[in-house]
């Protein structure tokens, strides 16, 4: 249903609406509170709803242009709340990763816009997509750059490793940035290529990158996370891995699986952040036969994949995979055979009450390269096999190795760190501590 020529609520737009005002009511709220001992809370009110603001424009926009300088204006608003606390050194490092991160996702971001709109003629989103799905006639070349563009302006923002660093340093920020980083903005790079799908999902070149660094993303992050000890560490790892499986939903096709969890991730992260000062006690894992684990994993996937392929006539490699990921750790985690029983059967009733809602909204899409899911299948198990390793049978020699490069994140961040501070070297610090004495802060 197209508004105007400025702004549409078509497609998914609604259910992102709802979903960023709810948050946005939950958030201010919080920080109402959190700071209301703060001289500053007006001023970090003021850009809260600045930041909301913007990302509800971006979410109805219909204009390029205007979409754009919305998702440009969205960066440099968190950037002013990510620097809140000029004081904190790892806030202002990450922040500077952050700010020439952005600048590197707003240019693939407005190089693709503007092929596109070169190619069109048209200023206006739906007419876009409409030439595109309609005629499927664009310049290979053109069409192959806009949707590499898209791609990597979607990866940047959703944090993929290895430019995965200024998300896991920014917990330094105050919990509601935190909560609406993570919950919420975070999530615009998945929102970005569900409304430009016909763009890049015909590209084979943009659909392998988005599957290969997503899924690379997702099982690394998930790995990592497992070895922190730190909440909001952990929470902000958890988030990349999770960025990496949504990008990776939506480069398989399942469009409908990546928008149901981008909602139930913005809930739960949201809660996550806002209840992080409350007592949390991790229970150790308990050790564990690995080749029990493996091979219920595989019997679990096997079935799962069997049964879609006699109901459907369709296997569906991911989502067998992560089924089978959370039946087995149901059956590994409960002793009583009923329980299992039942929270497995309440597990795969709501995925498919759900997954139907989400159809009506969306619509998922068939793959161009039939070995892609299953070779993306093949790496979550090597990726589940890791996990269990390390997480079951953590005196076996090899999970040790593999806990310490771990533990380091694969010691990416820091090369990231070094390149980025020779190519832009400045004194975030000092400048900040100069702003804050301006304005009478300090």
């Amino acid at each position: 249903m197209l508004l105007t020529e400025w702004l549409t609520v078509s497609g998914i737009r609604p259910v992102l609406l709802v979903l960023v005002g709810v948050l946005a009511l939950v958030v201010t709220n919080y920080a109402r509170t959190n700071f209301r001992l703060d001289p500053r809370r007006r001023a970090f009110i003021t850009k809260l709803i600045g930041c909301l603001s913007a990302v509800l424009i971006l979410i109805v926009s219909n204009n390029i242009i205007v979409f754009f300088a919305a998702w440009m204006a969205i960066s440099l608003q968190l950037h002013s709340l990510l620097m809140f606390y000029p004081e904190r050194d790892r806030a202002v490092l990450a922040a500077h990763k952050k700010f020439i991160l952005a600048r590197c996702s707003e240019s693939f971001l407005g190089t693709g816009l503007l092929l596109m709109y070169l190619h069109t003629g048209s200023l206006q989103l739906d007419t876009i997509l409409q030439s595109v799905t309609a005629t499927n006639a664009a310049p290979e070349l053109i069409q192959h750059i806009a949707g590499l563009c898209l791609v990597m302006a979607a990866l940047i923002k959703c944090a993929q490793l290895p430019l995965h660093g200024w998300l896991i340093q920014v917990v330094e920020a105050p919990t509601p940035v935190s909560a609406l980083l993570h919950a919420g903005i975070i999530n615009l790079g998945g929102f970005l290529l569900l409304t430009t799908t016909p763009i890049w999902s015909n590209s084979a070149p943009a659909v392998w990158l988005l599957c290969i660094v997503s899924a690379a993303s997702c099982c690394f992050a998930a790995l990592i996370m497992a070895t922190r000890i730190s909440i909001k560490v952990r929470l902000a790892w958890s988030t990349c891995a999770q960025m990496g499986l949504m990008l990776l939903e939506i480069g398989l096709g399942y469009y409908d699986l990546a928008l149901l969890h981008l909602i139930a991730h913005s809930v739960y992260k949201a809660h996550a952040f806002l209840s992080v000062s409350e007592v949390a006690i991790i229970k150790q894992p308990q050790a564990r036969s690995l080749w029990r684990v493996g091979i219920i994993f595989i019997a679990f996937q096997v079935i799962v994949a069997a049964a879609c392929w006699w109901w459907l006539n369709d296997p569906k490699w991911l989502p067998s995979a992560l089924l089978a990921m959370a039946l087995t750790t149901i059956w590994m985690n409960l002793y009583q055979p009923l329980l299992r029983l039942g929270v497995s059967v309440l597990t795969i009733a709501t995925y498919l009450v759900l997954g139907a809602l989400a159809q009506q909204i969306i619509e998922p899409q068939q793959l161009t390269s039939v070995w892609l899911e299953p070779f993306i299948a093949l790496l979550f198990n090597a990726f589940a096999f890791t996990y269990w390793l390390v997480h079951h049978t953590p005196s076996h020699s090899l999970s040790q190795r593999w806990f310490i490069t771990l533990n380091a994140g694969l010691y990416l961040d820091e090369w990231l760190t070094r390149f980025v501070l020779w190519l832009w070297p400045s004194h975030p610090i000092e400048y900040y501590q100069r702003r804050s004495k301006k304005e009478g802060l300090s």
